[in-house]
C-alpha cells in the first residue's frame, strides 16, 4: 500500500549530521517503497542539501516539490537574544502554515510531516495540519541536548523550565534573555506534541522525553538508522595509519574534550600512538579550545586533525584506524557507531541509554561508565594490545552492522506513517462520537 506524506525539508547549514544523512536516504529509496512525498522546502535549505549531497536535485525529480517561504535574511541580528528571535519566528510558521495547507489540500496529502523537533518545522507541521485538518507528526532524532531529562527536577512546566534549559552546557554562557528563548521554545514543543503521535528513532529518546511529559505519546522506528553496508565493508584494503579515529559534530556534547583526556592517558602506555579527529565544525570556538588542549597535553604529535571530510574519506579513515572513541554523551541512534561497525572496527563509547538500548547484543561496543575516561581508556589499550581480540570484535561488528538496512529503515518508516494517520483518525473518531452522545 502507497502512502503520500508532505514532507517539510529544512537545512540551517550544510553541515551533514546524522539527521540529514537519514533524511537523504529515506527521500532516496522512498518512492521505490512506496512512498509518494511531496517535498516542501525554501531555496536556503535547497542549495544547502545540494551543497551536502550534490545528487540531492534528481532525488527531488523523483517528487513533487513546492518551494515555499521567504528566500531573503531576516533583518533580525543572529546576536539577537533567543527570545526576541522566538517570538518573531512564530508569525512565520503561520504565514507558511498557510501556503502549506493549500498545498495539502490540493495534492491530497494524506500526512504531513516534520522530519526533525526542530521548532519551525514542528509548529509549521502543527499549524498546517490543524489548518488543514490533516494528520501530522514529527520525527524526532535527538538534535538537541535540550530533551534530556534533568536530575531531580521530573516534568517539565512552566516553574521549572528555566532551571532545566540552565542546566545545559550549551546555555551556561549564553545570555538570561537567550535561555528564557529556549525555555518558550522547549515548552511550546512539549505541549503541541501531545496533539499527535509523534515517532522516534530510538526507544531511549522517546523515553527521555516522555519524562519530561508523560502526554506525549510516541511510535519507535525500528530499526530507527541505518546504513550503505556494502559501501562501508567494501574492501578497500588501506594501510592501518591509525590507532584510533573519532568522528562526530565537534561540539562538548559528543565528547570531544573527554577524548583528549582519554588519550593522554593512553599516550602513557603507547608514546606513539596516533589519534585521527575528522569533524562537522559548528563552533570554531570549540575547536580552538580543542586544539588549545592538545597543546595543553602535549599531544601534538599523537592527535591528527582533519576537520571536516566527506564519506568516503570517513570510509577510508575508518577503515585506517584500529578502533572509534565516541564518548558522546547525548545521542538519539548514533551513525558514528553503526558506520563504525560496517567497517569491522570495533567501538569505545560511554554507557548512555541510547547505547544501551541498539546496541546491547554487539561485543563490538565496549561500553563505560559516563565520563570514565580512565575506563575509555583502560579498554582502548586492552583492544590496542590484542590483534586477535581486535580481529573477533571486527568480525562481530561487521555481522551486527549487516543487519541495518536502509530499505528497512524506509519500510519502517512507512508503517510508521500509517500508525500515525490511524492514530489520526481513531482520534476523531471519538471526537465524533462524544459529540453525539452530548446531543443524545
Amino acid at each position: 500500500m502507497n502512502v503520500t506524506p508532505l514532507i517539510i525539508v529544512k537545512a540551517r547549514h550544510t553541515a551533514i549530521s546524522g539527521g540529514y544523512r537519514r533524511l537523504y536516504e529515506v527521500l532516496k529509496r522512498g518512492k521505490h517503497e512506496g512512498i509518494n512525498f511531496i517535498i516542501l522546502t525554501d531555496l536556503v535549505s535547497y542549495q544547502n542539501f545540494i551543497q551536502m549531497f550534490p545528487d540531492f536535485k534528481n532525488v527531488l525529480e523523483q517528487y513533487k516539490s513546492y518551494f515555499v517561504g521567504p528566500n531573503k535574511i531576516k533583518s533580525i541580528s543572529s546576536k539577537s537574544p533567543r527570545i526576541l528571535k522566538s517570538l518573531t519566528s512564530y508569525g512565520d510558521f503561520f504565514v507558511s502554515a498557510v501556503s502549506i495547507s493549500k498545498i495539502v489540500r490540493e495534492e491530497n496529502a494524506e500526512l504531513i510531516v516534520s522530519p526533525s523537533e526542530g521548532t519551525p518545522s514542528v509548529w509549521t507541521s502543527y499549524l498546517s495540519g490543524e489548518m488543514s485538518r490533516t494528520p501530522w507528526t514529527a520525527l524526532f532524532q535527538g538534535e538537541t541536548p535540550l530533551f534530556q531529562p534533568t536530575s531531580g527536577l521530573g516534568c517539565i512546566n512552566p516553574l521549572n523550565v528555566l532551571r532545566h534549559v540552565s542546566r545545559k552546557e550549551f546555555t551556561r554562557k549564553v545570555p538570561l534573555l537567550s535561555r528564557v528563548g529556549f525555555s518558550i521554545e522547549l515548552l511550546g514543543l512539549l505541549k503541541i506534541a501531545e496533539k499527535s503521535l509523534m515517532l522516534s528513532v530510538s526507544r531511549s529518546l522517546s523515553e527521555e522525553i516522555s519524562a519530561l511529559n508523560p502526554r506525549v505519546m510516541f511510535h519507535v522506528i525500528t530499526p530507527g538508522n541505518g546504513v550503505d553496508f556494502e559501501k562501508f565493508n567494501a574492501k578497500l584494503s588501506p594501510n592501518v595509519v591509525y590507532d584510533a579515529i573519532f568522528f562526530s559534530r565537534l561540539i562538548p556534547e559528543k565528547g570531544m574534550f573527554d577524548l583528549l583526556k582519554t588519550w593522554k592517558i593512553v599516550t602513557k602506555k603507547f608514546p606513539r600512538a596516533k589519534l585521527a579527529v575528522a569533524g562537522i565544525i559548528e563552533d570554531f570556538k570549540f575547536v580552538e579550545k580543542f586544539l588549545e588542549m592538545i597543546s595543553h597535553y602535549n599531544l601534538g604529535k599523537n592527535v591528527v586533525y582533519l576537520g571536516p571530510q566527506d564519506q568516503n574519506s570517513i570510509i577510508r579513515l575508518i577503515k585506517a584506524s584500529k578502533l572509534t572513541i565516541y564518548p558522546s554523551i547525548f545521542d538519539a541512534f548514533p551513525l558514528v557507531i553503526l558506520e563504525s561497525l560496517a567497517c569491522g572496527t570495533p567501538v569505545i563509547t560511554y554507557n548512555i541509554s541510547t547505547v544501551r538500548h541498539n546496541f546491547i547484543n554487539c561485543k563490538a561496543v565496549l561500553r563505560c561508565p559516563i565520563k570514565d575516561v580512565s575506563s575509555v581508556a583502560k579498554n582502548v589499550i586492552s583492544i590496542l594490545e590484542n590483534e586477535n581480540l581486535r580481529g573477533q570484535l571486527s568480525k562481530e561488528a561487521r555481522e551486527f552492522a549487516s543487519n541495518f538496512d536502509w530499505k528497512k529503515v524506509v519500510n519502517a518508516e512507512k508503517e510508521a506513517y500509517f500508525k500515525v494517520i490511524e492514530r489520526f483518525q481513531q482520534t476523531k473518531m471519538k471526537g465524533l462520537n462524544s459529540s453525539h452522545t452530548f446531543l443524545l
